[in-house]
């Protein structure tokens, strides 16, 4: 009897399923929460219009609203600007972002992919325990012996998180030098998908005999 220990590391690329989109939209009112879908102008109009193109309300989120006020009081007919937090298919990105382009007050801040990368860990996982098996098989043959069984075994996994931001000045010249008539898809020179590398070590103590 004996045991044999196996590190390995294996990869899998991955492609990204959803995007965030981060919003700054300016309004003429003050209205807090998600409310503002429905009761600030500049923000139902655009909620409107992205539940027109297939988004559904349930993934327009308000997440916070910063006031323009001088005078430090609080007023329900003041300026503020909105922060939404929009996800959208991989399908329907070039599409949406054709959409913002026609409002003049939106500001996409940034886009953020969104990975399954705990389903892919499963998949990854079995790949990297089947080469792990065979090596152990290999070398327990060669040392005149033969693997029975599993005594331990451990993976951890990391994958980066990309995030894309949209600087105000070239973004709105991309914009304007892509536009495409409205309502069609936007092209501004960045992938519309996004692929990972996630990234696995297992160590597996194989039994012998």
């Amino acid at each position: 009897m004996g045991v044999l220990r196996i590190q390995l590391k294996d990869h899998l690329d991955i492609t990204a399923t959803r995007t965030k989109l981060h919003l700054e939209i300016a309004g003429e009112a003050l209205v807090m929460g998600n409310a503002a879908t429905e009761r600030v102008k500049e923000v139902r109009e655009v909620t409107q219009q992205l539940q027109t193109v297939g988004v559904p309300a349930a993934d327009i989120q308000v997440r916070g609203v910063e006031i323009s006020n001088r005078t430090g009081l609080l007023t329900k007919s003041q300026k503020a600007r909105f922060s939404l937090v929009v996800g959208v298919g991989a399908a329907l990105l070039p599409q949406v972002l054709g959409l913002l382009a026609d409002q003049k007050q939106t500001d996409l801040q940034r886009l953020e992919w969104i990975f399954d990368d705990f389903e892919a860990s499963l998949v990854l996982g079995a790949q990297t325990m089947r080469k792990a098996r065979r090596r152990a098989d290999v070398i327990a043959e060669a040392a005149g012996h033969r693997v029975v069984g599993v005594l331990n075994a451990s993976d951890t996994w990391e994958m980066p998180v990309k995030t894309i931001t949209w600087q105000p000045d070239w973004t709105a010249q991309e914009m304007q030098r892509a536009s495409p008539p409205r309502g069609r898809a936007l092209e501004v020179g960045v992938n519309y998908s996004s692929t990972q590398v996630l990234s696995m070590q297992l160590t597996v103590d194989f039994q012998l005999e």
